[in-house]
């Protein structure tokens, strides 16, 4: 089974590898490697409005022998572009066709190799979409945006950036809920980060967390991550 230290780096690693924009098309469904299985953690999700599956693998192949398989794989299937990387601790494949982009991560695990396999539609030199419906000041600008809708289950992950204190924007997005016909269900301080507050959110079947704390990587502002359940 996947860890959720593995989970959690895998979100983490699709930053990485993110084109600018595409148009939405039909995306290839990689198979499970050679002696191994595949979970989804996506069928359909959007980042910053680029469409794109993802899903992780577990094989009894090395990373080495994981990636070659794939590039073989694809090869055969069709023309890619191919390019090989090492990020540590990761084995990197990027494949590139006229219609698609795929990317697979693989890296040493204690049965064999354990990674990622990413795909989006072919790039383009559009900017990035970064909208979203949930109300928001004008002083908290999105900085990534998550959207997935699998099996008529729609959520969005939203990361935002402020200027302005974790207290003041915690009592700006309480008031902008409440003005858009949200109830705050429970106001507290967060444990982990001094300064920090978290905030429930309910408006009929749609769920909300906020968690507004002060940016570790910029002291004089302050983070805000939405998870925002909307059916």
């Amino acid at each position: 089974m996947l860890t959720k230290t593995f989970r959690m780096t895998v979100i983490l690693l699709i930053g990485l590898v993110l084109p600018a924009n595409a148009e939405r098309t039909a995306l290839p469904d990689l198979a499970a490697p050679p002696q191994g299985s595949t979970q989804w953690i996506a069928r359909n999700m959007r980042m910053n409005g680029l469409p794109m599956s993802l899903k992780t693998f577990e094989s009894r192949l090395s990373p080495d022998a994981v990636l070659a398989h794939y590039e073989s794989e694809l090869r055969s299937s069709g023309s890619h572009d191919v390019r090989r990387s090492v990020n540590s601790p990761w084995q990197v494949l990027l494949l590139k066709s006229r219609d698609h982009f795929i990317t697979v991560h693989a890296r040493r695990a204690a049965s064999g190799s354990e990674g990622t396999i990413l795909v989006s539609p072919a790039l383009d030199r559009g900017v990035l979409k970064l909208q979203t419906d949930f109300p928001r000041p004008s002083t908290a600008r999105i900085v990534n945006l998550q959207q997935y809708d699998d099996s008529g289950m729609q959520s969005e992950h939203i990361s935002l950036s402020s200027e302005r204190a974790p207290f003041i924007e915690a009592q700006a997005f309480s008031q902008l809920l409440i003005t858009n016909g949200w109830n705050i269900i429970d106001t507290r301080p967060t444990r982990e980060s001094y300064r920090g507050f978290v905030l429930e959110a309910q408006r009929q079947a749609e769920q909300a967390l906020l968690v507004i704390i002060p940016d570790a990587a910029r002291p004089a502002s302050t983070a805000i991550v939405v998870t925002w359940k909307k059916s």
